[in-house]
């Protein structure tokens, strides 16, 4: 039996014998469309696309954000523009609850989001389901704005890196 296969099955086995476990994914089966529709057979495909524009999204996403950014008063327009925020939290909780249901030590109190942003993850799922969440945000703007965006009741169970 090929190495490969060994690993394939052993990965299996393992996933079977873990209740509630993850499946295993292979970054070489992901394939599907982007936010605009672009279609990629792979996810080595799509890692070549954003490796080319990485420079210029980034420096266009920070340019926004200087100028003002969304003004954020509602979850969907923290979505910039993706909307669908209520399923996508939604899917978020199914997901940690899978993950945390496969714990036998039981409860998690603390969690970090990081690459925080203005907190809308923290805010709809993390602070669902953990006592406190350290957010860890790079830019100072979108820290800053995460507070506001938190609420006083929710920031104080957190953190600001």
């Amino acid at each position: 039996m090929s190495s490969s296969r060994k690993s394939k099955k052993s990965a299996a086995m393992l996933s079977a014998s873990i209740p509630n476990a993850v499946p295993i994914i292979r970054p070489d089966s992901i394939k599907g469309c982007d936010d605009i529709g672009n279609f990629y057979q792979s996810h080595s495909e799509l890692e070549k696309v954003q490796s080319l524009h990485r420079a210029s999204w980034y420096a266009t996403n920070k340019q926004w954000w200087v100028d003002g950014g969304y003004g954020g008063l509602t979850d969907d327009e923290i979505m910039v523009g993706d909307g669908g925020n209520h399923q996508d939290c939604e899917e978020g909780l199914k997901f940690l609850d899978r993950i945390m249901s496969s714990r036998p030590s039981g409860r998690v109190s603390n969690a970090i989001d990081a690459g925080a942003g203005v907190g809308r993850v923290t805010k709809n799922i993390l602070l669902k389901r953990f006592d406190s969440v350290n957010l860890i945000e790079g830019d100072a703007a979108f820290s800053k704005r995460s507070r506001a965006y938190l609420g006083r009741k929710r920031a104080i169970r957190c953190t600001f890196t």
